[in-house]
């Protein structure tokens, strides 16, 4: 007769509890199933490795060392078992993911390293997009998921909300406002903007001048332009010299998101979206129609 996992478990059990009966608790098993199959590998051993007791069972010496070997053995096991469950479950291929110029910053690096960490079979094909293409690849099929700032008007595009912050107004440095302490809408009424995405509301206003980059943007602000509104983090990634940042007051913050096509049912596409919920959960995702 040969030893078999089972022998090699009910015995590690029994050692580990020292008792019969404990062991037999614990591994659901009836108490004198369990003995008999200690039994069964002392017996192939030609060795005592338990002394039954009143109290329970003892490991004889060469039960102690019969007992490391064995559990190696079974934890050698497990680790191949579960090495051959995640291979199987591995994700492999390509992502091309978008990058807004727009949503920069520490929180899409971090995302994407958690990413990297979870599925490194999965090779990352990084793409940034300036402020004239807000869908970040998505629509014409370069990116299949892309990290970006709404509003993105574009049918079938399942945006997720991954963080917030607020927003900041954007102004020449020289100009007037740039002093002071936060500013409204109703305080800068009239005056002209560079249009951008996304634009600063639903109000009717004067555009100055159009920015396509990050840098158009900010040398429009500087040589005076127009003024704008972007994410508070924006200053320490897209500032300069002839730039003032001015908080804002009575504005929704800006958010982050994440975005994808609807009904993309790709394992890494779908694995991106976990680590996304992982880090901030959040409203549901949002089909865009």
């Amino acid at each position: 007769m040969a030893i078999e996992l089972r022998h090699l478990r009910y015995f590690a059990a029994v050692a580990e509890d020292a008792s019969f009966t404990a062991a037999a608790r614990r591994l659901h098993v009836a108490q004198q199933v369990l003995s008999t199959q200690v039994r069964q590998l002392e017996e192939i051993l030609g060795v005592e490795l338990l002394r039954r007791t009143g109290r329970g069972a003892v490991l004889t010496p060469a039960g102690r060392a019969f007992l490391a070997g064995a559990r190696d053995t079974l934890a050698a096991l497990d680790r191949a078992t579960a090495a051959a469950r995640n291979t199987a479950g591995a994700i492999e291929g390509t992502l091309p993911v978008g990058l807004s110029t727009a949503a920069a910053g520490e929180l899409p690096t971090a995302l994407l390293a958690a990413f990297g960490q979870a599925c490194p079979q999965v090779q990352v094909r990084l793409r940034t997009f300036e402020l004239d293409q807000p869908a970040a690849g998505l629509l014409d099929r370069s990116t299949d998921i892309a990290l970006v700032r709404p509003p993105v008007r574009a049918p079938g595009l399942v945006l997720e909300p991954v963080a917030s912050e607020p927003r900041v107004f954007v102004l020449p440095a020289g100009h007037p406002l740039a002093g002071r302490g936060a500013l409204r809408l109703a305080d800068v009424a009239g005056l002209p903007w560079i249009a951008v995405s996304p634009r600063p509301g639903g109000d009717q206003v004067v555009i100055g001048a159009v920015a396509r980059t990050i840098d158009e943007w900010r040398e429009l602000v500087v040589a005076g332009r127009g003024i704008s509104l972007c994410p508070a983090s924006a200053e320490a990634y897209h500032g300069r010299p002839g730039i003032a940042f001015v908080p804002s007051q009575g504005l929704p913050p800006a958010v982050l998101c994440a975005a994808w096509r609807d009904g993309d049912a790709s394992p890494a596409v779908l694995r991106f979206a976990e680590i996304i919920r992982q880090h901030r959960p959040g409203p549901p995702p949002v089909a865009v129609s």
